[in-house]
């Protein structure tokens, strides 16, 4: 049976006979292509946003009838291939082809069933003659509303005359409504409205809200004169009471417990607890300080250090964030969805907003009334913070950079008549460390780039600290206090490594000698510069392929197929800076594109290590993909290796093995780890033709036997 757009939509319909389904899903098997497409038509199905065909004019590239005879394989081989391309084509024409199918295949496999107590009733109400019908539409008009109630009855006994039997009645639902009925339920209705209002005026409680202020607080006086010699038997006379006139401090009569709206039984039920309560409220006497003890010298002149937990009263007032980019893609976390959402442009943020930038796009956010300018570069994801007692805003970076531009934070005349003070804090917590960025001057720009670590050994924690930090200071000064506490004073051009390693990632750059220092490109204030510096030419396009009406995961793993490279490679990207893992591992196994699959392989060892409960997760979506063995090993593949491994012979020997794999994506991870570990190729490519991939792995092999049956040589 030919592997065709038609028997993929009856496969997919569970329309063909075993043997044929069997056969097709074999075919499916060995074909990533065909996997492709059956998983494209079942994403532009579920599309909400999808236009249906125009029947004529523009956009009318399939006639009804000839849809029709395609569904009833009545057209001949090149008509199909006609219709075949139309729709391979265009997802709005196969979204209605294979649409209409799968409701002609419920249509026609599963009749309506018509319950044989509603045929019985259908029989059963007999012919109805032809003149009875046009009375009964002449009269309905002319009879006054309630008598047109009686016509049911008077069609009803008609029918049952003229049937001769009383069976076949109107339902009970149809039958009029007698008046005792009407009655009853009238007053079953007055008798719990009664009762609710009697329950009402019982309750002490709202008694006592419908006294005036003035019975009530003579009540309450009276009823705590009443009670004190039950709730204090052991007082004595000649002293006062330790509860303070309520009448003088309108606020202390609230809090008394004698004044409380409660029952008498329930105050005098637990006297034991009034003590402990009463001094509580007893007036503040004033007490003497403690002589303070005397303090050497030194301790003296040494700067007092507050406590780790801040009063709330210390708390910075929160600064307002919106988003003022008029072009390009934003993406937030929705709770309710549990899943992200493209944001709309202008919306305000709050604490604790997941958001996302994907690439090649760059989101601006003005904070306050135009005190600065925070950009989030393509493939960057953070979080919302609060404010705490020394910044109003914040950020919790997980990964990608992050542009910072002073504006509006102090004039020239207040630079000339002050000193250079931070005047805009901001909170950066960098994977659980803590840090602060202030921003010294009005020309201030700078920017902190994040990057997460792969793992490179089988199921371990990555050591601390799991990412990479870099700060660059293009032009103003800033001041940067670390975690630890330490305070450092940058001027820009400049760079500063957050973490030990993040040194060896910027290209010509020493801490000290600005000349040298070559700033990323991404540091750029105005966004059309920095648009033009990056060369983003797929931007607009891949702008499009977002849904503001769906959530991403219904419509971003759909982009993956799409025939052209970069957007295929920007939708895996997207998917992996949100820690979307499901399509990634779909990417990885069916990637049409090698750039797509390098993309997944990079996510997921990105988000593997993060939880360890990432491990379980991954088991079970690797197990849907790929064959038990073929899922151990990307499994395996999936942590990485290190020098270690590439200089033990049986380690070696494995990773070389999997590069003759039959699964495209074996071949692609173990070339990545092969060509990083050695920084060699040997003519290999994991998407040659099987008798060029032979022949590299020949040479792989003899470059094992060179190096002593390892990778590296000791």
């Amino acid at each position: 049976m030919r592997l065709t757009l038609r028997t993929l939509i009856a496969y997919l319909d569970d329309e063909l006979q075993p043997d044929q389904a069997k056969e097709i899903g074999q075919k499916l098997t060995e074909s990533s292509y065909a996997t492709a497409l059956v998983d494209r038509i079942k994403e532009v199905m579920r599309r909400r946003r999808l236009s249906a065909p125009e029947l004529f004019g523009k956009g009318a590239g399939l006639d009804p009838n000839l849809v029709a005879e395609y569904l009833d394989s009545e057209l001949t081989p090149a008509e199909v291939v006609d219709v075949e391309k139309i729709c391979l084509d265009s997802d709005m024409h196969l979204a209605e082809v294979a649409a209409c199918h799968q409701i002609l295949t419920l249509v026609l496999g599963d009749p309506v069933e018509v319950r044989q107590e509603t045929r019985s009733r259908m029989y059963g109400l007999g012919p109805v003659a032809a003149d009875d019908v046009v009375r009964a539409n002449d009269f309905m008009g002319a009879l006054p509303g309630d008598a047109s109630r009686s016509i049911p009855m008077i069609a009803s006994s008609e029918n049952s005359a003229h049937n001769g039997s009383t069976d076949h009645a109107l339902p009970d639902y149809l039958q009029p409504q007698t008046s005792w009925r009407r009655n009853g339920m009238l007053a079953l209705v007055l008798l719990i409205g009664v009762g609710w209002i009697n329950l009402l005026m019982r309750d002490p409680t709202m008694t006592s809200r419908l006294r005036p202020s003035t019975q009530e607080g003579e009540s309450s006086n009276s009823e705590r004169t009443a009670s004190a010699p039950d709730v204090l038997p052991g007082a004595n006379a000649g002293k006062s009471p330790a509860v303070p006139n309520s009448s003088k401090d309108p606020q202390l009569a609230q809090l008394d417990p004698a004044t409380s709206t409660k029952p008498r039984d329930v105050r005098v039920a637990a006297p034991k607890e009034l003590p402990e309560i009463e001094p509580e409220l007893a007036p503040a006497k004033p007490v003497k300080p403690l002589p303070t003890p005397p303090q050497p010298a030194e301790a003296v002149n040494k700067p007092t250090v507050e406590p780790d937990e801040a009063p709330l009263a210390k708390v910075l007032p929160a600064q307002k964030l919106a988003r003022v980019s008029k072009e390009g893609i934003l993406l937030r976390f929705d709770t309710e969805a549990h899943d992200f959402v493209v944001l709309p442009r202008g919306a305000e943020l709050k604490a604790g907003d997941r958001l996302a930038c994907p690439e090649p796009f760059r989101a601006d956010l003005v904070v306050g009334d135009d005190l600065c300018l925070v950009a989030l570069n393509g493939g960057t994801a953070v979080r919302m913070l609060g404010p705490d007692e020394h910044a109003g805003l914040g950020f919790d970076v997980e990964q990608g950079a992050l542009l910072f531009e002073a504006r509006g934070l102090r004039s020239a005349k207040d630079d000339a008549a002050k000193p250079q003070k931070p005047s805009l804090p901001i909170t950066l917590l960098l994977h659980g460390q803590r840090t602060r960025l202030e921003l010294g001057s009005d020309d201030a720009v700078c920017g902190i780039e994040v990057h997460r670590h792969e793992p490179t050994r089988f199921e371990t924690d990555l050591n601390a600290p799991s990412f990479t930090a870099s700060l660059y200071v293009a032009r103003g000064s800033i001041r940067f206090i670390n975690a630890d506490g330490k305070v450092a004073t940058i001027a820009g051009p400049n760079f500063l490594p957050i973490t030990s390693d993040a040194a060896a990632n910027v290209k010509n750059s020493e801490i000290g000698r600005a000349s040298q220092l070559v700033l990323p490109d991404w540091l750029e204030p105005d966004p059309k510069r920095a648009a033009a510096k990056l060369k983003r030419p797929y931007s607009i396009p891949f702008e499009k392929e977002f849904d503001a009406d769906q959530p991403l995961l219904l419509s971003m793993p759909a982009v993956v197929s799409n025939p052209r490279p970069a957007i295929s490679e920007l939708a895996v990207k997207c998917l992996a800076l949100t820690d979307s893992h499901e399509p990634l591992v779909k990417a990885l196994s069916r990637g049409d594109h090698r750039e797509a699959r390098l993309v997944a392989i990079t996510g997921l060892r990105h988000w593997l290590p993060l939880d360890p409960r990432n491990r379980v997760l991954l088991k079970a979506e690797l197990s849907k993909h790929f064959l038990p063995s073929d899922a151990d090993a990307v499994y395996r593949l999936l942590w990485g290796f290190d020098q270690s491994d590439a200089k033990a012979p049986v380690t070696s020997r494995t990773l070389v093995g999997w590069l003759e794999s039959e699964h495209l994506a074996i071949r692609e991870l173990a070339f990545f780890h092969v060509q990083r570990l050695t920084g060699l190729k040997h003519e290999y490519s994991p998407i040659n033709p099987p008798g060029q991939r032979r022949a590299a792995v020949e040479r792989w092999y003899s470059h094992l036997e060179k190096k002593g049956g390892a990778l590296v040589q000791e």
